[in-house]
């Protein structure tokens, strides 16, 4: 397993991003921290979660139960979901999807294509649209797995995408301002 990746990069981007910003942030991990590569969303939940980020932003780990997630986006402007991706691809290659929330509720979402776990994400996107929590800016940061096999561990090339997805998901914040 490699430690929190604590460049001066990451240091940096942390600390530009305490100054005062008014946006709500929810990075919200997705997967099955018990099939392997299923667990990158919590995985790099983990991984932010030993970085003191400003106050404005949350994690949570939504583990399977995603769908949860629709009772408290209202609460933020920004929602980064951050999941394993069912895809063409090389294993550990990350993908940013800016989810259209226009198409939400229209048969021209398609997050049932890529995502492991396509019934919650969008059905999780649908309910929070349908009730009025839907967040002004929806964010998919996926991976490509190795192997979904029964294991605790992630393979090296997710893991080392976790790691990647971690200065990406900050840099993403603190450019997006």
């Amino acid at each position: 397993m490699h430690e929190p990746d604590s460049s001066d990069k990451i240091k940096e981007t942390v600390q530009v991003m305490k100054q005062k910003d008014p946006r709500k942030i929810l990075i919200a991990g997705i997967g099955n921290k018990i099939m392997r590569d299923d667990g990158f969303g919590p995985r790099v939940i983990e991984l932010l979660s030993s970085i003191e980020l400003p106050g404005n932003i949350d994690l949570k780990d939504y583990g399977t139960s995603g769908i949860y997630a629709a009772f408290d986006l209202g609460d933020y402007n920004i929602a980064i979901f951050i999941d394993s991706m069912n895809i063409e691809g090389r294993s550990g290659e990350l993908k940013i999807v800016e989810i259209d929330r226009e198409k939400i509720l229209g048969d021209d979402l398609r997050i049932a294509e890529f995502s492991l776990h396509e019934a919650g994400l969008e059905a999780l996107l649908k309910l929070s649209k349908a009730i009025g929590t839907l967040p002004s800016r929806i964010i998919l940061v996926g991976c490509i797995p190795k192997d979904i096999s029964l294991s605790l561990e992630l393979s090296e090339e997710v893991e080392q995408a976790a790691h990647d997805a971690v200065k990406i998901i900050l840099d993403m914040i603190m450019n997006s301002r």
